[in-house]
């Protein structure tokens, strides 16, 4: 019973998202994170234009499945993270260039 008890505990506790952008679903969160790579590699490859602020525009960013497994749960949620994650991965990287860093 203890081990029953102990194991229900430990899949219904998550660790808490280092994003702020936080939604409790594994699903939203692997987008984030890999929407946030790509939307900074968008922003790498953008260097020295004009910084874009519709990325609606990029195919990657408009399919938003780029990566997604069955297996990290819900698809919609992958696809909102994931378009959450590009757009701030590539405001960071364009401020950190502004920046010089």
């Amino acid at each position: 019973m203890g081990a029953a008890f102990f194991a229900s505990a430990c899949a219904t506790t998550r660790t808490p998202s280092r994003y702020s952008d936080h939604r409790g679903s594994s699903a939203y969160d692997e987008g984030f994170r890999r929407g946030r790579l790509s939307g900074g590699w968008a922003a790498y490859r953008d260097t020295g234009k004009p910084e874009r602020r519709n990325f609606w525009r990029d195919e990657q960013y408009r399919r938003a499945t780029e990566g997604y497994r069955p297996e990290y749960g819900d698809r919609n949620e992958y696809s909102e993270g994931f378009r959450k994650g590009y757009e701030r991965g590539y405001r960071d990287r364009r401020t950190r260039e502004r920046s010089g860093q």
